[in-house]
């Protein structure tokens, strides 16, 4: 009823009786469990060790010898004592005059760099952000909504830090001095 596939394409003639026989004795004499193969022998002429040696070789290792000084010791990824006690001040001005507010329900989107972002505010703080009286700072991966000034004294602390002025323009380059 069924026959195998290698007797369906002799019948079809794709195969030849020589192309069957030859399939099935690489079957047979290829690879028999309880059959070992001699180690191959690299470029360098060692049986065995030269596949680990080239695998090194590509993944950018350097052979391990006993007169390699050990690497010195990394400094810790911990922020020096300035830095955290700047982050404690930048805090604490946020802190004293955030205006977000939790019942906001309006997004006020804005750009920073090529990303849009948003931030729910109210309608007086959307009226105030168009007028350039609020500003918007990042600080612990939050959006805060803060006066103007407190923005310009976050930026005096630490001008890395991002602060959008979303009411202030930017000076126009094309029209110089």
């Amino acid at each position: 009823m069924t026959q195998s596939l290698r007797e369906q394409m002799l019948q079809a003639g794709l195969v030849t009786e020589e192309q069957v026989k030859q399939v099935e004795q690489a079957k047979t004499s290829g690879n028999r469990p309880g059959e070992r193969r001699a180690p191959r022998k690299g470029k360098s002429g060692q049986p065995g060790k030269s596949g680990t040696q080239d695998r090194g070789r590509r993944q950018g290792r350097r052979p391990s010898t006993a007169s390699k000084p050990a690497p010195a010791p990394r400094p810790p990824a911990t922020p020096s004592a300035e830095a955290r006690a700047l982050k404690q001040q930048l805090r604490q001005l946020v802190a004293a005059h955030r205006l977000n507010s939790e019942t906001a329900d309006l997004p006020y989107h804005f750009q920073v760099g090529k990303t849009i972002k948003h931030l729910y505010v109210t309608a007086q703080q959307q009226a105030d952000l168009a007028a350039g009286r609020l500003c918007i700072a990042f600080l612990d991966g939050r959006r805060n909504l803060l006066p103007v000034e407190q923005g310009q004294a976050i930026l005096r602390l630490d001008p890395s830090r991002t602060v959008i002025f979303p009411g202030h323009d930017a000076p126009d380059p094309s029209s110089g001095p």
